[in-house]
């Protein structure tokens, strides 16, 4: 299965659609490892017509890679090595890369290769949770809820940028280094992002719960779909290198319209790669 929109091949496309299934360290309600494929069968409801970015996924070359493969890597730290591989090739090949989730933790993964190849890489992160905590649920250092934790030692200080965060411990407020704002303070964070290649995970919970229930850890006021578009349009023409939605959980929410909500956004966030 392919996002029906992906018809171009390896070698000319613009962005690489690659569906990570992962579902590891997952500690309230495992599901994740469904979402790259609910997802895809759930654009085929989805024009190809973004009226927000007022552009269209057919004049847009974009190919469909399907899911990494990860079975029979058993630890967390091979699976990563695995998706910063595959991510960096793409990269080099002159190619944007959206992730498809899956768990939160393959954003660690992907943003080691950029970084490796974008030294002043700034890393945008539209999420309910904070994840900054050194050590997981599980005992990991590398979980859902480490994983920026573990992206703010790769980038340079001051280069991670929280958006929508309501939820977090004491220990994950006192990291230096984040920038942390409202959803609606666009301008400011335009200005800590305007000049710099920029990494965007988007963990679909930063959505209220009545928007996108579709998530293993809910988390209530939370932001509206049109704040949303609204940050993205304002974001139109930056730097983006590449991208990851992730935390879709059919599991949590089986039913069409979350799915159609991330299905829709992950057309608006190709047209903002381009």
């Amino acid at each position: 299965m392919a996002f029906w929109f992906a018809k171009s091949t390896s070698s000319n496309a613009q962005i690489v659609l690659l569906g990570v299934p992962l579902d590891a360290t997952v500690t309230f309600m495992p599901g994740t490892r469904f979402g790259p494929d609910r997802i895809r069968a759930c654009c085929e409801t989805v024009e190809a017509y973004s009226p927000y970015f007022q552009k269209d996924l057919t004049d847009i070359s974009i190919y469909d890679t399907g899911n990494i493969e990860l079975e029979g890597v058993y630890d967390m730290e091979s699976k990563l090595e695995s998706i910063k591989k595959v991510t960096r090739g793409w990269i080099e090949d002159g190619a944007r890369p959206l992730l498809i989730g899956g768990e939160h933790t393959l954003t660690y993964g992907a943003v080691r290769a950029a970084r490796e190849i974008h030294p002043d890489l700034a890393v945008l992160q539209l999420d309910a949770h904070a994840d900054m905590r050194d050590m997981g649920e599980t005992g990991s250092r590398y979980s859902h809820d480490t994983v920026m934790r573990r992206v703010s030692e790769v980038i340079k200080p001051n280069s991670l940028v929280q958006v929508g965060i309501r939820s977090f411990a004491k220990e994950e407020g006192e990291v230096p280094g984040v920038q942390r704002f409202r959803i609606t303070e666009i301008d400011s964070i335009g200005k800590q992002l305007e000049g710099r290649p920029v990494w965007l995970t988007f963990d679909l919970d930063v959505l209220d719960p009545s928007i996108m229930p579709a998530v293993g850890t809910p988390e209530p006021n939370g932001a509206s779909y049109q704040q949303v578009i609204d940050l993205l349009l304002a974001l139109k023409g930056f730097n983006f290198v590449g991208a990851d939605l992730v935390e879709f959980n059919p599991l949590a929410a089986d039913f069409i319209a979350p799915c159609v909500t991330a299905a829709n956004l992950v057309r608006e966030i190709c047209c903002l790669l381009v």
